[in-house]
């Protein structure tokens, strides 16, 4: 495998008491919650309206952003809320359902504009769990941007690396809070991807394997992803 190691050079609301671990509490600013009877009206359940307002609230470090750039990787948004504001803005519908695959954890929906987020978390008063939510919303939030149903290697390694962002700052946020969760969408999602982005390895090999045991049989770019090198090292690896 090439050696890829030069582009590194430079390397909640108030809507309920839910369960977390945690001694410390959290607090989330008043002008920045969503209004959910005016601006997301179809919002019913409690954890995708918290899920919904962390992430309007969460703020991207500026370094993250730098260091998945000297990467290659380009971010759709700079911020949760520009997610969450093209939610609004494109009336993108968030609900609990059966996904095309058991160990999907959400999935976008092009031709309903539709996110689902997989029925097993339903109801769930996991708080942890919640900031996973809206760690996934995230990610296909900038699928739904694309407005193409299409994907490409490259577009999930920027999607990805915006999640190992976003989960690093609900860490800086909120401390450990993940690190106990026997949850899918935890253990074998969020925490996956901050660990591999930011694996201190030059050649990513481990990121490298999972993005192409994952994604490896799409496109290795299109015109709003253009390839970048290690979408192509992992297409030449196919």
């Amino acid at each position: 495998m090439t050696s890829i190691s030069p582009i590194f050079a430079n390397i909640s609301s108030g809507l309920g008491k839910y369960r977390w671990t945690q001694s410390n509490s959290y607090s989330s600013s008043c002008q920045q919650k969503i209004d959910f009877l005016h601006d997301m009206p179809w919002v019913k359940d409690k954890s995708i309206a918290t899920a919904l307002n962390e992430l309007k609230m969460l703020e991207f470090a500026d370094e993250d952003i730098k260091y998945l750039r000297n990467m290659g990787i380009e971010t759709p948004f700079k911020s949760g809320k520009d997610a969450v504001d093209l939610i609004e803005k494109q009336n993108i519908r968030i609900i609990y359902d059966e996904t095309n695959e058991s160990g999907v954890h959400a999935q976008y929906d092009f031709y309903k504009n539709l996110i689902v987020i997989n029925n097993k978390y339903r109801k769930t008063d996991d708080f942890a769990v919640m900031l996973a939510i809206a760690e996934a919303i995230l990610h296909e939030t900038g699928h739904a941007k694309d407005k193409d149903g299409y994907s490409s290697v490259q577009e999930e390694l920027d999607f990805l690396g915006m999640n190992a962002i976003a989960h690093r700052a609900f860490v800086k946020k909120y401390g450990d809070i993940f690190s106990d969760s026997k949850a899918p969408i935890i253990k074998d999602g969020v925490k996956v991807y901050a660990k591999l982005f930011f694996d201190p390895d030059p050649d990513k090999k481990a990121l490298v394997k999972r993005i192409t045991d994952k994604y490896g049989n799409l496109p290795a770019g299109d015109s709003m992803h253009p390839p970048g090198l290690i979408a192509r090292i992992i297409k030449k690896s196919v």
